[in-house]
């Protein structure tokens, strides 16, 4: 097992595997050719309790390949992708090694060229502190990668599902215009995004009181509030196999039941940075606009519901502060 470098790094890279370890190697093979761009370099990969042989697989694939730039760490539970992440730079930090910048990366990514070298040029000549790549499926096509923050309108927007009222709408929507050159956003895709040391030690860690989702947009969220805003940088692009690590994010699928923790997350993120007022408002916009989309689709019939995830509306509405009330307390 490589050990953790005993020298000061240029760039830390981590990742939180939960039974994705062949994935994991394909994004260690797209890193092998930029590892040496990105300054004094090393990846810790923090296990989550799989509980399958991804330890065992991840370790075999380096040690074969004689990768020296990787650190496999274990975790006891699965707490969830921040305290992963978490847990991978705290194994750095607790040895004294002083960190330039930190690079989040998917289990579910592969690196283009120049990728990263892309962010740190963003960074150094302008003074970013938050940066974030393009996103791409396999053939290049763009997904969403920088966004807006959520609020009242857009939660109206996401259930209602109405193309004229989108366009009303459009600067309140999440989803951001696409651009073709750096840009300021709201917050960035977690899948790869990279952050400096002056970031880190003005924001804290990732808030690891969410289990998965919405844990990127409060990181983001923070370091607006602190005069650090996101910059989304196109000229860095990643492939990300959308959903492969969750199950739950590709909208081009069937999608399953939603996650608990999906609804405790989006719960989180509303009342801890905006109070009990914000959260009824969009609990109650979300679920009213999807209760017309669902009897507009349920008359028209021209929706096919199967591909909606079961119970989704039930299950919104159980979450809701109508059943769960105004307690931030840690739910996993």
């Amino acid at each position: 097992m490589a050990k953790l470098p005993n020298t000061n790094l240029d760039t830390l890279i981590v990742t939180v595997n939960y039974r994705t370890s062949r994935l994991v190697t394909d994004l260690i093979l797209s890193l092998q050719p930029e590892i040496d761009k990105l300054g004094k370099t090393h990846m810790v990969i923090v296990d989550n309790a799989s509980g399958d042989d991804s330890v065992d697989y991840i370790q075999k694939f380096i040690d074969e390949n004689t990768i020296n730039w990787v650190t496999v760490v274990t975790s006891k539970d699965n707490a969830g992708y921040a305290a992963g992440n978490n847990l991978a730079i705290n194994s750095v930090l607790n040895e004294n090694i002083d960190i330039d910048r930190i690079w989040f990366l998917n289990p579910d990514t592969k690196v283009k060229a120049e990728a990263g070298t892309e962010l740190i040029r963003a960074m150094k000549e302008n003074s970013f502190h938050i940066v974030g790549s393009r996103l791409e499926d396999d053939d290049g096509t763009l997904q969403c990668s920088h966004f807006n923050f959520p609020g009242i309108i857009s939660e109206l927007s996401a259930g209602l599902r109405l193309g004229i009222f989108d366009k009303i709408v459009k600067k309140h929507l999440v989803r951001a215009e696409p651009s073709n050159t750096p840009i300021q956003a709201d917050w960035l895709a977690g899948a790869s995004f990279m952050v400096s040391n002056k970031y880190i030690k003005k924001i804290g860690l990732i808030d690891d009181d969410y289990f998965l989702y919405f844990e990127e947009l409060d990181f983001c969220l923070q370091g607006k509030r602190n005069n650090m805003p996101c910059w989304y940088i196109p000229s860095s692009k990643v492939y990300h196999a959308v959903g492969a690590a969750t199950g739950i994010s590709d909208h081009r699928k069937k999608a399953p039941r939603r996650p608990q923790y999906w609804f405790d997350s989006r719960r989180r993120f509303f009342l801890k940075n905006y109070g009990a007022i914000k959260l009824i408002g969009c609990d109650l916009a979300f679920t009213i606009g999807y209760a017309i989309w669902l009897l507009r689709s349920k008359i028209t019939n021209n929706v096919d519901l199967t591909k909606e995830p079961p119970n989704f509306l039930k299950d919104f509405i159980k979450s809701s502060f109508l059943f769960r009330g105004f307690s931030l307390k840690k739910l996993k």
